[in-house]
């Protein structure tokens, strides 16, 4: 009976994973250099996890496109999902696109290899394989005369006139009338002069209608950024540019069917631009300005507490400040407190708890400060106050923290103190004879000389000083030598940094922020490139960055290695509906090859 069972269980459980059908294939495996065609990935179920084959010897021209489909025969659903490239080789040869990945129900499986023959280019046959490939994005030379009206990128801010360190509402928004497929090569500004937030959208773009001058358009909200002005004057925040994938009617049908049905469509590529903004940044009110300002701009509340008013000298006491609010928290300074003398104080530890939402930046932080009285005594501390500067009312406004009293009583290892008109003084101890009888004949006594002129810690404190100076003059000659080779030192700086782009993606695995995750790793990557390779950012491509590497003898599987990381974190960023890797496998698999190159460097 239980081998009965056993096979029973083993044939279902081998026919659901026989029936989980994930395979590639190319539009054509024989092409020109240059020449684009397409791959496509395709699965008979739901996966997630998708990993794409390295597609370093082709340019990319479109892709990941995701599509899926759902068929009902005789009552059962059958349902498959397709990813799809368009690509154009780089050179001539016989290249491998390998094996892409997926996980099904838990289990991973791999798709077939493509083997793509690569021939000398043709030019016309390019134009007219382009050409025929209806579907497949082109690049417009020239808007049509109304396509300004039709499609066009707009910067909307909710005010252009703030105060140092006001918060400003920032959105990018794509307004179209024609049939919108998708979006690639999404450039927004860098916010120079400004401290920037994005607020993060874990759902899919959604388009909304939006009336201008009484014409409806479809609205595609890109991107939603709170800033704040770092320094006053006119500031201008840069345009935003971006790809837009328009679906049109193709002005020639390519068959009978097609003219029969209205003929074909093809996908065009039209670049728009928002409109460049500028923002005056007003200086803070010096009127009523108190001295003790942390530089915060907003509307907040402030919350103080103290863990034990009662204590011994020398014991640590707690004292902890919450500010909380909605403004520029992040970027407040701690606190100006003056302590009482008697009572020695640190620096506080600070705690953030900010959040970024549709309304803007908000949260809390708190200021733990470590306090140990060195005296016995009735302490009070008090005027601890938070002044903020509110720009709705234009005017700078206080919040005073209560008073603190505090009884310290006499410490364990702390010394006996006596009052003596009114002022403390320690007791005296004695030790051996304080007085000494005085003597008034010398006459039998001998004076020893001991001269201090002359001795070996004389002569040692005169030469010391020379021995420095020469030293520094050294380490001075060496320094400036190891740092006239600006490229010698963004390479050695450039493992730091990596490093510390890493930090700032391992936060975003804690908060589960994939958009954010990938966004950093692939900033790493790329600054890692541009100092230890010493290539501009801005120049920053694929071959150059292959061709570097095989200079320095840097094996191919690591290049391979590589540049899979790069198309996977770029494929994520820029697909909406993406299936990504897990987080910590991408952090660790980063971590290592930033390792594994710098031993081969």
């Amino acid at each position: 009976m239980k081998k009965i069972f056993f096979l029973l269980f083993f044939f279902c459980t081998s026919s659901f994973l026989w029936a989980q059908k994930f395979t590639a294939s190319a539009s054509k495996t024989t092409v020109g250099v240059g020449e684009q065609f397409q791959i496509s990935f395709s699965l008979n179920a739901n996966g997630d996890n998708f990993v794409p084959p390295s597609l370093s010897d082709f340019d990319v021209y479109s892709g990941p496109n995701e599509s899926s489909s759902m068929q009902f025969i005789n009552g059962s659903v059958s349902q498959s999902v397709s990813l799809s490239y368009i690509l154009a080789p780089k050179k001539e040869g016989k290249f491998s696109i390998g094996a892409a990945s997926i996980v099904v129900n838990g289990t991973k499986i791999s798709s077939n290899s493509i083997t793509i023959t690569v021939v000398k280019g043709n030019p016309q046959a390019q134009n007219q394989s382009s050409n025929q490939q209806g579907g497949n994005p082109q690049q417009a030379s020239a808007p049509d005369k109304d396509m300004s009206q039709n499609l066009f990128a707009k910067t909307i801010v909710n005010k252009t006139k703030v105060y140092l360190g006001e918060q400003i509402t920032v959105t990018q928004k794509i307004y179209t009338r024609l049939n919108l497929k998708g979006f690639q090569n999404v450039n927004f500004p860098t916010y120079d002069g400004f401290w920037s937030q994005d607020l993060i959208s874990k759902s899919q773009i959604q388009l909304a209608t939006e009336r201008i001058n009484g014409v409806s358009y479809n609205v595609a909200e890109l991107r939603k950024t709170f800033i704040f002005p770092q320094r006053t004057g006119t500031i201008t925040i840069d345009p935003m540019s971006v790809d837009c994938i328009v679906r049109q009617q193709s002005s020639q049908p390519q068959s009978i069917f097609e003219q029969f049905f209205g003929g074909g469509y093809q996908d065009k590529v039209y670049t728009v631009k928002s409109n460049p903004i500028k923002i005056d940044v007003m200086p803070l009110p010096d009127k009523n300005k108190p001295d003790d300002f942390s530089g915060a701009v907003g509307i907040f509340s402030m919350k103080a507490s103290i863990n034990k008013n009662k204590v011994k000298a020398n014991d640590a006491i707690d004292l902890t400040l919450t500010l909380s609010g909605s403004g520029n928290i992040k970027l407040m300074d701690a606190l100006k407190i003056n302590f009482p003398q008697d009572i020695e104080s640190y620096d506080p530890k600070v705690n953030d708890n900010i959040s970024v939402t549709s309304t803007g930046v908000s949260g809390s932080k708190t200021y733990d400060y470590l306090l140990i009285p060195r005296h016995e005594g009735d302490f009070k501390i008090n005027k601890i106050n938070f002044t903020y500067f509110d720009p709705t009312k234009k005017q700078y406004i206080t919040i005073p923290a209560p008073e603190f009293d505090l009884s310290v009583a006499k410490g364990d290892n702390t010394p006996s103190t006596m009052v003596v008109n009114n002022v403390e003084k320690e007791d005296v101890k004695l030790i051996g004879s304080d007085i000494r009888f005085l003597k008034n004949n010398f006459s039998d006594e001998k004076i020893s000389e001991n001269y201090f002129f002359g001795s070996v810690p004389f002569v040692a404190g005169m030469i010391s000083p020379i021995l420095l100076f020469f030293l520094f003059l050294f380490f001075r000659k060496k320094h400036e030598k190891d740092n006239s080779d600006a490229t010698l030192v963004k390479s050695k700086k450039a493992t730091k940094m990596a490093k510390r782009r890493l930090a700032l993606a391992e936060k975003h695995i804690k908060n589960n922020n994939k958009e954010g995750f990938y966004d950093e790793v692939l900033k790493a990557l790329n600054g890692y490139m541009s100092d230890k390779l010493s290539i501009p950012v801005a120049d920053l491509s694929k071959e150059k960055i292959i061709e570097k590497l095989k200079s320095r003898n840097v094996t191919e599987e690591t290049i391979k290695k590589l540049m899979q990381v790069v198309d996977n974190c770029e494929y994520v960023r820029y697909a909406p509906t993406a299936v990504s890797s897990d987080l910590n496998t991408v952090f660790s698999d980063t971590v290592h090859l930033i390792t594994q190159l710098e031993d081969e460097m």
